[in-house]
C-alpha cells in the first residue's frame, strides 16, 4: 500500500505554466532537495529522479515518489542499468556503482527544466533541454542558478555537489534579494503567525494535509500540543489559507466570556443576515447562538468553527460556563452539521473528560508536536530565503536549532531569536550573521535580554507596576489570562499596593517612591511600553450590537515568556500560594457582576474566612469589580 497524495505532478505543472519564477522554483527546490537528502541519509540512492516523480499537494508540500528501483548505497547500480535515460548520470548509464552524486545529477536536470525559457509544454521542448544538458559543458539558460546547475550536472562526478543538502545550500547563496525586502518582517517573534503571514510559514505542510483529511469526516475534533508548539500559527497560517472551495471558517478564543466571544466572531460572517444578527444580540444565550450558527451553516457547502486556546474555558470560567459552551459545541456538531475543531494545550486535555459532551474528541485527537530536525530547520531558514537573505553558514543554523533542541517552547524561542537576528542582519551582503547572533545572546539569551532591556527602559522604580500587571495576566496554572484593558488598569485605582517582593527598589535618599495602586497614569504608561516591546499584546474586540461598544483586551504575547524569562519565573513561584484563590475571586466577581450582583453569589462561611485570610497577606491589587465583590462580602 502507498500514501494517497492529493496533488499534481511537477511535469503537469511545467506543461501548464513553465518556466517557474525563481521564487516558486526556490521553494519547490528547497523541499525537493530536503527530501532527497533524507533518502541519502537513510542509505539509499533513488535512481529515478524526474518531474513525473515529484508531486505538489494543495497545501504546498513537495513529495518525492516512486522508489521502485531505489537501491542501497552498498550495491546501487553495479552491473545494472535502470532509470529514465534522459535523467541518468553518465555513470548510471554505464552501469557503474552509484552514490548520492548520481541523484544530484538528476536533480540538477529537473531544476534546470523548472526555470528553462519556454518550459516543458511540448515533447520537442523537453528534448531540446535534455540535449543541451547532456553536452559538455552543459548548455543551461542564463539565470542566477546557472553556475550552480552547471556544476550539479557535470559529466564527471567529482566536481558535482557531494549531497542534495550541498546543492540546496548553493542555490540559497545565489538567491536574489527580493524587492522591498528591507520592509518585510518574515519572523513574527513571540507573536503567532496570521493568515497575512502565511507565505513565511514553513515546516507544517504534512500536518496541514492530515488535518484537512480528518476534517472531511468527524465533526468534533481536538488538536493538542505543548505550549510553544505553534498551534495558533498552524491554524491561522497553515490550515486556513488552504481551506477547500465552498468552505467557510470562523476562529474564536474563549476568554472569560466564551459565548460572547463566539457571537462576536460570527458577526462578520452574518453581516447580511438581519435575523441572525438579532439572534447574536443575546450573546450569552446558547439557543440563540445555535440557531444563528445553523443559519450560517445553511449558506455554505461546509463550515468550520475553530476554538483556539480552548484551555481558557477551564482557566478563566466557572463550571456553569464551561458546561454551557461544551454542550453548545457538541450540539453544533450533532445537530447543525458544523465541523468543530478545539485547539488546546495538551496538559489541559484531561479537563475535557469532565464534560460528557466533549468526550467524542478523545477518539479523534490530533497531536501537534514541537517542530524538530529538518522541519524546525526549514521553519528557521526559509522565511529569510523567501526575502532573498541567507544564514552566513550551516554551522550557525545547526547551533540555533541545537540550542532549543526538543524543548516544548522551541518554536517561539527560535522565532524570537530569528526576529532579533533579522533586525541586526547584514543588509549589504544579504546575510544573517554569526556576529549578530552573538550580539543578541543566542536563542536562550535573546528573550530574557529583550525583556530585561524593556524593564531597564521602564525604570526600576516602576518594576512593581510590571509585576502587578503580569500578576493579573497569569492564571494559577501558569497560563495566560486575557483581561479587558480598563479592568486591568482598574487594579491601580484603589489603595496602595503592598510590598510586591523582588523587583521593588529599596527606599533611599533621592529615590522615587514605590508606585501605589492609585497611580493609574503610571500603570497606563508602563502597559503601553510593554505592548510596544511586544511582551504584551493588545487587540480590539468589536461591538456585537448598537448598545455595545468596542473594547480592548490585553494578554501576554506568548506562553513561552512565562517559562523563559527568569525574573517572571521567580515572580510566579513567589505568588504560587495565593494564585489559586486569586483566580477564583476573578471568576466569582465576574459572574456576580454579570448576574446583577445578587447576594446569594457572595461567599460566606469557610469560603469567606479563607478570603479574609488571603486578603490580609495578598501583596497585589484587585480590579474595581473584584474590590466591589469583596466589599459586598464584608458588608
Amino acid at each position: 500500500s502507498m500514501e494517497y497524495i492529493d496533488g499534481i505532478t511537477l511535469l503537469d505543472i511545467l506543461k501548464m505554466r513553465a518556466p517557474l519564477d525563481l521564487a516558486e522554483a526556490r521553494e519547490t527546490a528547497s523541499q525537493f532537495l530536503a527530501g532527497l537528502q533524507a533518502i541519502h541519509d537513510a542509505g539509499l540512492v533513488h535512481r529515478d529522479i524526474k518531474p513525473e516523480n515529484l508531486m505538489m499537494t494543495r497545501s504546498g508540500r513537495v513529495v518525492l515518489m516512486d522508489f521502485g528501483i531505489a537501491k542501497g548505497l552498498a550495491d546501487a547500480g553495479a552491473g545494472t542499468v535502470s532509470g529514465t535515460p534522459a535523467y541518468m548520470a553518465p555513470e548510471q548509464a554505464r552501469g557503474e556503482a552509484l552514490d548520492a552524486r548520481a541523484d544530484v545529477f538528476s536533480a540538477g536536470i529537473v531544476l534546470a527544466e523548472m526555470i528553462a525559457p519556454g518550459g516543458l509544454r511540448t515533447f520537442e521542448a523537453r528534448q531540446e533541454i535534455w540535449q543541451g544538458l547532456h553536452r559538455e559543458p552543459p548548455e543551461i539558460a542564463d539565470s542566477p542558478w546557472a553556475p550552480v546547475l552547471k556544476r550539479a550536472v557535470s559529466r564527471q562526478k567529482q566536481p558535482r555537489f557531494a549531497s542534495a543538502a550541498a546543492l540546496a545550500r548553493a542555490l540559497e547563496e545565489v538567491t536574489l534579494r527580493v524587492a522591498g525586502a528591507e520592509d518585510l518582517k518574515p519572523y513574527p517573534g513571540l507573536a503567532s503567525f496570521t493568515e497575512e503571514d502565511a507565505e513565511y510559514f514553513f515546516g507544517r505542510e504534512l500536518e496541514v494535509e492530515e488535518m484537512w483529511k480528518k476534517l472531511q469526516r468527524p465533526h468534533l475534533l481536538g488538536l493538542i500540543g505543548p505550549s510553544g508548539a505553534g498551534k495558533s500559527s498552524f491554524l491561522r497560517a497553515g490550515l486556513l489559507p488552504v481551506i477547500p472551495a465552498g468552505w467557510r471558517a470562523v476562529v474564536t478564543t474563549p476568554g472569560n466570556r466564551p459565548l460572547t466571544a463566539l457571537a462576536r466572531a460570527l458577526v462578520p460572517e452574518l453581516a447580511g443576515d438581519t435575523d441572525a444578527l438579532q439572534l447574536l444580540s443575546g450573546t450569552d444565550d446558547p439557543e440563540a447562538l445555535l440557531e444563528a450558527i445553523s443559519r450560517w451553516r445553511e449558506q455554505h457547502d461546509e463550515v468550520l468553527l475553530i476554538v483556539d486556546q480552548f484551555e481558557e474555558l477551564f482557566t478563566l470560567n466557572s463550571w456553569e460556563v464551561q458546561e454551557a459552551l461544551s454542550k453548545l459545541l457538541s450540539r453544533l456538531a450533532l445537530e447543525a452539521d458544523v465541523h468543530v475543531l478545539l485547539s488546546m494545550r495538551d496538559d489541559f486535555l484531561g479537563f475535557c473528560s469532565n464534560q460528557e459532551s466533549l468526550k467524542p474528541i478523545f477518539s479523534e485527537l490530533t497531536p501537534l508536536k514541537s517542530l524538530t530536525g529538518a522541519a524546525l530547520r526549514r521553519a528557521l531558514v526559509q522565511p529569510a530565503v523567501k526575502c532573498g537573505y541567507r544564514f552566513e553558514d550551516d554551522g550557525l543554523i545547526d547551533e540555533m536549532v541545537g540550542e532549543v533542541g526538543s524543548d516544548r517552547g522551541a518554536l517561539p524561542m527560535l522565532a524570537f531569536a530569528a526576529a532579533r537576528l533579522w533586525d541586526h542582519r547584514d543588509r549589504e551582503q544579504g546575510l544573517l550573521t554569526r556576529e549578530a547572533y552573538e550580539h543578541i545572546g543566542g536563542v536562550g539569551g535573546a528573550l530574557a535580554q529583550h525583556a530585561e532591556a524593556t524593564l531597564e527602559k521602564i525604570g526600576e522604580d516602576r518594576v512593581p507596576i510590571v509585576r502587578e500587571l503580569v500578576r493579573n495576566l497569569v492564571t494559577a496554572q501558569g497560563t495566560r489570562a486575557a483581561r479587558d484593558r480598563e479592568e486591568l488598569l482598574s487594579v491601580f485605582d484603589g489603595s496602595s499596593l503592598g510590598d510586591v517582593g523582588e523587583g521593588l527598589a529599596p527606599s533611599r535618599a533621592g529615590a522615587s517612591p514605590a508606585p501605589t495602586s492609585g497611580d493609574r497614569a503610571a500603570a497606563e504608561d508602563v502597559l503601553n511600553t510593554l505592548i510596544d516591546a511586544r511582551l504584551l499584546t493588545s487587540y480590539e474586540v468589536p461591538a456585537t450590537d448598537e448598545e455595545d461598544t468596542p473594547h480592548h483586551r490585553i494578554e501576554i504575547i506568548h506562553e513561552s515568556l512565562l517559562s523563559n524569562w527568569p525574573r517572571l519565573v521567580r515572580w510566579q513561584t513567589q505568588d504560587a500560594d495565593s494564585a489559586q484563590l486569586r483566580d477564583q475571586i476573578r471568576q466569582a466577581a465576574q459572574m456576580w457582576e454579570e448576574r446583577g450582583r445578587p447576594e446569594d453569589l457572595l461567599w460566606t462561611g469557610t469560603s469567606f474566612g479563607e478570603y479574609q485570610l488571603w486578603k490580609d497577606r495578598y501583596e497585589g491589587g484587585l480590579s474595581t469589580a473584584e474590590e466591589s465583590f469583596g466589599d459586598a462580602m464584608v458588608h
